[in-house]
């Protein structure tokens, strides 16, 4: 009987994390911001001219430090809201711990009680 019970319990209990979230817990995303570097053009060739070289290199390193700013403030702007979401985030981990453990115990104290 003990068996059965648990079983239901335990069916209850991951019936219960499997369900669906509500719609109204969804937050709609804005499109990704799209950032406003400046690709260079394809290398100009051994046979170029140290100027045209040079000003190649100018162009490549710019793009690459543009991408680089834009990438901090994506982080910068995404903060807040990860700070946010780790209490969540947190929280759900440690009732997974809990279930996890909880459910060895019921049946560490299930399979006691047999012997």
């Amino acid at each position: 009987m003990r068996k059965s019970s648990f079983g239901l319990i335990l069916g209850l209990a991951t019936a219960a994390t499997l369900a669906p979230v509500p719609a109204f817990t969804q937050v709609p995303m804005p499109p990704p911001p799209a950032h406003s570097c400046t690709h260079p053009g394809d290398h100009p060739g051994r046979l170029a001219s140290d100027r045209q070289k040079s000003g190649w290199e100018k162009e490549a390193v710019a793009f690459l430090e543009c991408l680089k700013k834009f990438v901090a403030a994506q982080e910068a702007a995404a903060k807040p809201y990860t700070d946010a979401a780790r209490v969540h985030i947190d929280a759900g981990n440690a009732a997974v711990e809990e279930y996890n453990k909880s459910a060895k115990s019921f049946k560490e104290q299930q399979d006691n009680a047999r012997n």
